[in-house]
């Protein structure tokens, strides 16, 4: 009877050692699951902020020259009021493209998902305050460059069916541009956040 009884005993904690085990290698998958979609997302968010540099990039070195150089082919012999935009759109262009390649650098998009949960927020905090340096640099040749085109449109004149649809089309344009850039924003604070689950 005693020894029928340890046998049962060991069946059960035989049983209960495989449920354990069982359920450890479900635990595991799961994690490993886990860890795989936290990659892929941070994987889809750092490729949107990659193409945001990208976008960024091509608009710095073809649209802003090419804009540059065809205004200013067209209007050389208008004076300093036509072609000095031109001069301004190269110059914020390539100002831009520096400071954009700095902050770039500095968030290291490629190598950001192996790094330590401080490394990568040391990353991420350096390319915050590079943003905000940009900004700050690159705001006064903004408006400049706004308020010079909507009154190249206008002609230098009060024209207010050109200066309303002007206007409409610059600030569409900066809200896009704003956009854009609050959602960058969103997606690094994201992938810290995963990065930070995948170190725990």
């Amino acid at each position: 009877m005693i020894m029928t009884q340890q046998n049962l005993d060991f069946a059960e904690l035989q049983e209960l050692k495989e449920q354990f085990s069982l359920l450890d290698m479900k635990l595991e998958k799961q994690r490993i699951i886990n860890e795989e979609m936290i990659q892929e997302s941070m994987k889809e968010k750092l490729s949107y902020i990659e193409r945001w540099y990208q976008y960024r990039l091509r608009v710095c070195t073809i649209a802003a020259p090419i804009v540059s150089f065809v205004f200013m082919a067209r209007y050389i012999n208008e004076g300093f009021g036509h072609w000095g935009f031109s001069i301004l759109i190269l110059l914020t262009g390539l100002i831009e493209l520096y400071l954009d390649r700095k902050s770039y650098q500095a968030l290291d998009i490629k190598n950001i998902p192996n790094l330590s949960m401080t490394e990568a927020t040391e990353n991420v905090t350096k390319h915050k305050h590079l943003i905000k340096q940009t900004n700050k640099i690159l705001i006064l040749p903004t408006i400049v460059l706004v308020v010079w085109a909507i009154l190249i449109a206008c002609n230098y004149s009060w024209n207010l069916p050109i200066l309303a649809i002007t206007t409409f089309m610059v600030g569409i344009a900066i809200s896009w541009g704003l956009y854009l850039a609050k959602q960058n924003r969103k997606k690094l604070e994201s992938v810290l956040e995963q990065i930070k689950k995948l170190r725990e």
